[in-house]
C-alpha cells in the first residue's frame, strides 16, 4: 500500500511529487478531520471528497483542493491499474486551484489497458444465467479477506453489515452464499456512490474482478437517472431522491414511470 506524503510545514511542499504512480485514493485520510487541510488530488480523489461532503463526513470549507489532471495510474511494470483504462473523468470536477496537464487533450497519451483482458474493465451484458455463472466464477476466488472493503473510500462504516452479530473468528471453509451476500451487499451500498478509482480490484490478493459488478450498477444509475457520483457537491445522489416521474425499470422490466 502506498502512503501519501504529508506536508506539515510550508517548506515541506517542496518534497511533493506527482506522477503516474500516485494511485492511492487520499480521500479517506480526510475522515475525522479536525482542522483545515490542503490536498493535491486527482479526479477520482476529488470525486470521493465531494461524496464525503454530500454525505456530511467532512465540510467543504475545511478542505482546500488542488485538482490535478490525470492521465491514468500504472504499476511498476507500466501496466494500467484497474479503473484507469476505461476512466472518462480526467479533469477534477471541483477544485480551489487547478494544475492542468496539456497531455490530457490527446487520447493517445492516456493510459490504456496495454493488452489487459478487456473483461476486467468493461461492464458486460448477458442473460440471467450467464451473469450468475460469471459471478459465481469470480466469487470462487474470493477468500473473504475484506481487502476490497478496506481499500474502498465509500466503506467507512464503523461496523460492516457482514460482521454484525457474528463471532470474532472466521470459519475455515467460507460458503459461497456468505461471499455472495457480502459482494452483492457492498455493491448495493455503493450504488450511485462509486467513483471508479479501482482500489477494490487493485487490493484483492486473489485476483477477483469485484469491480465489474459495481460498474454495471454505476452504468445503470447513470443511464437511468443521469447521475454520476462526486461530480457536483450540490447535486443529491440518485438513491437519496424520489420523484414521481422516476423510472422503475428494475422493478417492472420496462421503461415505465411510477
Amino acid at each position: 500500500m502506498q502512503i501519501p506524503y504529508f506536508a506539515k510545514e510550508p517548506s515541506d511542499t517542496e518534497n511533493i511529487e506527482w506522477g503516474d504512480r500516485c494511485y492511492q485514493n487520499i480521500a479517506p485520510y480526510l475522515l475525522g478531520l479536525k482542522k483545515k487541510v490542503g490536498i493535491l488530488a486527482k479526479p477520482c480523489d476529488v470525486r470521493a471528497v465531494v461524496q464525503y461532503i454530500i454525505e456530511s463526513q467532512i465540510k467543504r470549507e475545511d478542505v482546500y483542493i488542488i485538482g490535478v489532471d490525470c492521465m491514468g495510474m500504472v504499476y511498476e511494470n507500466g501496466k494500467a491499474r484497474p479503473g484507469c483504462p476505461d476512466c472518462t473523468v480526467h479533469k477534477p470536477p471541483v477544485y480551489d486551484d487547478y494544475v492542468q496537464d496539456d497531455r490530457i487533450l490527446s487520447s493517445d497519451d492516456r493510459v490504456s489497458d496495454q493488452g489487459a483482458d478487456a473483461a476486467k474493465t468493461e461492464a458486460e451484458d448477458g442473460d440471467l444465467g450467464e451473469n450468475l455463472e460469471k459471478f459465481q466464477k469470480e466469487i470462487e476466488k474470493c477468500i473473504l479477506c475484506y481487502a476490497c472493503r478496506q481499500a474502498c473510500y465509500g466503506c467507512y462504516c464503523k461496523e460492516c453489515f457482514i460482521e454484525r452479530e457474528t463471532p470474532d473468528w472466521q470459519p475455515a471453509g467460507i460458503d459461497e452464499g456468505t461471499k455472495m451476500m457480502f459482494h452483492i451487499g457492498r455493491t448495493m451500498h455503493l450504488a450511485g456512490r462509486c467513483v471508479e478509482c479501482g482500489a477494490c480490484e487493485a487490493s484483492c490478493p486473489s485476483g477477483v474482478n469485484v469491480r465489474y459488478i459495481i460498474k454495471n450498477v454505476t452504468r445503470f444509475i447513470e443511464e437511468l437517472y443521469g447521475y454520476s457520483a462526486g461530480m457536483n457537491k450540490d447535486e443529491k445522489p440518485a438513491l437519496l431522491t424520489n420523484r414521481f416521474d422516476d423510472m422503475e425499470v428494475g422493478f417492472l422490466g420496462g421503461d415505465t414511470h411510477a
